[in-house]
């Protein structure tokens, strides 16, 4: 566990309910606990190959008979040690070393829509809130590098004690992954957060220190969020990118804008 790359420490901790000293204790407990059960069953084994059949049939029960006892004892921990591993296994699989595009921002927003366009990764898309149910993968190639895309949950503006597990994943993605992240604002009529709430959220990723891409989805639906989060951004003196995933409008000058910053992560070999 002390090994794993910060990414993977983040995912098992989600996981395991924010609590990786029970996950020592327990792969502890585990293993000790299997270790001693196979000890037995290889000690009896020995003793059965040398038996009488009706000798060898209750030396084997005994076999197992002490062995079902051990992991009975601790069945706590290695019951919930198995469910943590298949629960780990449903992960798409990350490499944390791979330059990597995190497609980030509030539910809804179209992240997976823009993956979908720019990248291998085929998400489900649905109209919901929180639709994204896992981080995504894709892969592109960037002057012969593979690079890795990843369409995070949607991320809500509160305190990190508050937000769920989803979020929780998203937030682990962002700050642990050297990474660019392309952060998508709702600008249509219909978005289901407010303007301070968007730009509160994306204040939040830029100070994670990652080069982040400000990008405004739906510009085929304008509106006055439209209007009032450029008005903000120009403010803020933030550069910014207009975008309709779903007709993808704005596209090329946005994989423009990726590729540019992604490449001292391809020519650092990160």
């Amino acid at each position: 566990v002390n090994s794993l790359h910060p990414f993977y420490t983040g995912v098992l901790e989600i996981a395991a309910g924010g609590s990786l000293d029970r996950v020592k204790i327990c792969l502890s407990v585990s293993l000790r606990a299997s270790t001693l059960s196979m000890n037995i069953l290889d000690q009896y084994a020995r003793k059965i190959s040398t038996s009488e059949d009706k000798e060898s049939n209750r030396l084997m029960r005994q076999a197992f008979g002490r062995a079902s006892s051990i992991l009975r004892k601790n069945k706590e921990c290695i019951n919930w040690i198995i469910d943590l591993s298949l629960s780990l296994k449903k992960a798409k699989s990350i490499d944390p070393d791979l330059p990597t595009v995190v497609i980030a921002g509030p539910p809804n927003v179209g992240k997976s829509t823009l993956i979908s366009k720019l990248s291998s990764a085929k998400p489900e898309i649905a109209s919901y809130p929180f639709t994204t149910k896992e981080i995504h993968v894709g892969h592109t190639e960037v002057n012969g590098y593979k690079v890795q895309f990843i369409d995070t949950p949607g991320i809500l503006d509160r305190p990190s004690h508050e937000r769920n597990w989803i979020e929780k994943k998203a937030i682990n993605a962002l700050k642990n992954l050297k990474n660019v992240t392309v952060f998508l604002l709702d600008g249509s009529s219909q978005s289901l957060y407010t303007v301070k709430e968007q730009i509160d959220l994306l204040q939040e990723v830029l100070s994670l220190g990652n080069k982040t891409i400000v990008t405004i989805n739906k510009i085929d639906e304008k509106g006055d969020i439209m209007k009032e989060l450029e008005e903000i951004l120009m403010e803020k003196g933030l550069k910014y990118l207009k975008i309709s995933a779903e007709r993808g409008e704005g596209l090329e000058d946005l994989k423009r804008e990726i590729f540019k910053d992604i490449e001292p992560l391809l020519s650092r070999g990160v």
